[in-house]
């Protein structure tokens, strides 16, 4: 048990007298034969995740022992808001504008529950953790002797006053980011302008107002900047050493074209038995990010490279990202590699990790490794070293897929946005991206390994940082049940312990039905959401018992972690740092898990805007599509284009509408609509500003 784990339960169930903070820490650490100062750092930082609260007598109880939860806020433009209980299935708190101490959207706070209802529990904010509201992006007005901004987000039901002198010369009209100094004040907050974006309409300043909203930032700190300029560009002898020498072998990227954070190459050879030996050779990113170093702290911050159609926000500086630690094609990398005998029941029989260097033969995109498969004849004779090595490939990637399916793995076939600008940053398409054979032949491989890692360290009993996805609730199970009966579905689930088959079996019912994307959208819905843990729990999505993120540490946190953990293993050096790592793997898994909630909805607002900005194109005009989403107030409608618009209930034919949020769906005494249905609208109106598409009705197909 690691010790943050032993405080808490020592709290929770031995009696423990002890005076202030530093009383609490001297008992537990006689209590726990551990250090003091070890013991204290541990529950400082207890107290600032909200894991034990103080109250004003000085006395020290747990979350679990007050019965309270720690949530983040969701608000409302009305003044009260929503609580979501981190990392929890439980339903939302609804919190009076009364009792939000003042809490805005986004916040991370400590909620007491007050009553429970059948709708929503009541609940109280005890204590604001963390402030995500305390930099806002905003329209600035001038009034008279000061200026006011209005917030862009409709979450925030409050307008920031800007006394004279803290308007960084903002001009009327201008959009601002806003330090938020004053929360209490009645009515608006008070606060200073510390950044000035400019005219909304300039070129990718919609996006960058976006980004600041979420207080994600392109550039890194000066100091940060000048640590990596120091970093050679160049592998040295030195950093050889110790390493096994790989360079010569035929191993190469595969990417997308416009890739430039190349964390990944693969290699494959033939047994002598017929089994397949497939080497991973991920970018050894900890060679340069030594722990608690600036640059350290810096991509713990961050914990993940967040994606827009205009441009990156790396996790590290692109002396990094783009220079030593991406393997670049005919350019000397270090690397960790692992290396695994696959046979044909793809079966990993025999594993080894290892320190190495690398030189990538080739950066291969996706599409030229798609028409190698497709045996186009250019594409095969320009790349004819490595072509037999790519069909061979192709080969295991069918046996590791078949393997998936066999034990359950869920595949979804939901299709990804892709935006496409022009060169005045404006959205010139929308369209489904496509996902071929040469993406799941990576993605296999990675799989693969990111398992064969995960059960390895685990075997080892190493502080390590696990990707989890747990089974999901009876609740959800029993509302997705009910669901996909309704549209004849003949599913026996069971409940309470639902297997990852069972609902492959769905998915495969569905396949070619017209119902098959709002079926697997529902079922992702119903799943919990995967996040990063220091235990091992399983990814249910994948049906796997061990999984962790090991591939990708030029642009995940936790990947860094992992190989830093890996290479103490390999060096003899795990012991003396396993109580640190124990710790920090903690730390390190919350914070990636909220960074990189961060990331999805800020990528997911960006993506919304762009839509809304490109049907705004299309007023008038008439598309086909499908049912997506039903509210008491409406429906959502999604197009090919995977553009979604909302169909007011106002809207509808005159009837008497029951909302069902079971079966998804809204039923009149002549006139019903239910998720998957087939329907025809027309665009109405945009709001690109609130990023909302708004569609009538013209018949149902």
């Amino acid at each position: 048990m690691i010790l943050s784990d032993r405080i808490l339960y020592t709290i929770e169930n031995r009696y423990i007298r002890f005076k202030g903070l530093d009383g609490l820490c001297l008992q537990l650490s006689q209590e726990l034969i551990v250090p003091v100062e070890e013991v204290k750092s541990t529950v400082m930082q207890l107290i600032k995740d909200g894991e034990i609260i103080e109250s004003s007598k000085g006395k020290f109880e747990t979350l679990k022992m007050l019965g309270y939860k720690r949530c983040q806020i969701s608000g409302t433009s009305k003044g009260y808001c929503f609580a979501e209980i981190i990392d929890s299935e439980e339903k939302d708190i609804f919190i009076a504008e009364k009792n939000a101490m003042g809490a805005l959207n986004r916040d991370i706070v400590i909620v007491k529950i007050l009553k429970s209802t059948k709708k929503s529990p009541e609940g109280k904010v005890i204590k604001i953790l963390r402030r995500e509201s305390d930099q806002l992006v905003g329209t600035y007005h001038t009034y008279r002797s000061y200026g006011i901004v209005y917030p862009d987000d409709i979450k925030i039901n409050k307008n920031i006053y800007i006394y004279k002198g803290n308007n960084l010369n903002a001009k009327e009209g201008d959009k601002v980011v806003v330090s938020v100094t004053n929360f209490q004040g009645k009515g608006n907050l008070v606060g200073k302008v510390i950044e000035v974006i400019g005219d909304i309409n300039a070129k990718g300043n919609d996006i960058l107002s976006i980004i600041r909203n979420y207080k994600l930032y392109e550039k890194f700190p000066e100091e940060v900047e000048h640590y990596a300029e120091s970093i050679p560009q160049k592998i040295t002898d030195k950093s050889k050493k110790g390493r096994l020498d790989l360079t010569k072998e035929l191993i190469f990227t595969i990417d997308g074209e416009d890739t430039r954070d190349i964390d990944d190459a693969i290699s494959l050879t033939i047994n002598d038995n017929g089994t397949y030996h497939l080497g991973v050779h991920i970018a050894d990113v900890s060679e340069y990010v030594k722990q608690d170093s600036i640059l350290d702290k810096e991509a713990f911050n961050r914990a993940t490279s967040v994606y827009f159609p205009d441009r990156v926000l790396p996790m590290l500086p692109k002396q990094l990202s783009n220079g030593i630690c991406s393997l670049n094609e005919n350019e000397e990398r270090l690397t960790l590699s692992v290396f695994m005998d696959i046979d044909k029941n793809a079966k990993v029989i025999k594993h080894k990790i290892q320190k190495s260097f690398i030189k990538s033969c080739h950066r291969m995109t996706y599409t030229d490794v798609q028409k190698i498969l497709d045996k186009d004849k250019a594409t095969t004779k320009k790349y004819n070293d490595i072509a037999k090595t790519l069909l061979n490939m192709n080969k295991l990637c069918d046996i590791l897929e078949a393997d998936r399916i066999k034990r359950g793995a869920l595949n979804f076939d939901i299709p990804e946005t892709y935006v496409e600008l022009d060169e005045n940053g404006k959205t010139k398409n929308i369209k489904a991206r496509e996902r071929q054979k040469a993406h799941r032949l990576i993605e296999s491989f990675m799989i693969v390994c990111n398992e064969t890692v995960a059960q390895d360290m685990y075997t080892k009993k190493a502080p390590f940082v696990y990707r989890v996805h747990e089974k999901p609730t009876s609740d959800k199970m029993t509302a997705f049940m009910m669901f996909i009966n309704s549209l004849g579905i003949n599913a026996d689930l069971d409940v309470r312990n639902v297997i990852p088959k069972d609902l492959q079996d769905v998915i495969k019912q569905v396949e070619n039905l017209p119902s098959k994307g709002v079926v697997n959208t529902v079922m992702l819905r119903s799943l919990k959401k995967a996040r990063y843990l220091p235990q091992c729990l399983g990814h249910f999505g994948l049906a796997s018992t061990y999984y962790c993120h090991f591939t990708s540490p030029i642009r995940r946190y936790p990947d860094l972690v992992i190989h830093r953990i890996i290479k103490m293993a390999l060096d003899g050096k795990l012991r003396e740092n396993k109580s640190f790592m124990e710790n920090f793997v903690i730390r390190a898994s919350l914070q990636s898990s909220e960074k990189e909630k961060t990331a999805d909805e800020a990528e997911r607002a960006v993506d919304d805007l762009k839509k809304a900005e490109y049907m705004s194109n299309y007023i008038g005009e008439e598309y086909d599509g499908i049912i997506s989403g039903v509210l008491g107030k409406g429906f959502f409608v999604e197009l090919p284009n995977t553009c979604e618009g909302f169909v007011s209930i106002d809207l509808l034919p005159k009837d008497y509408y029951d909302f069902d949020d079971r079966l998804y769906e809204l039923r009149g005494k002549h006139n019903f609509y239910k998720l998957g249905d087939a329907v025809k609208v027309r665009v109405d109106n945009v709001n690109i500003k609130e990023r909302k598409i708004n569609f009538s009705l013209i018949c149902k197909k």
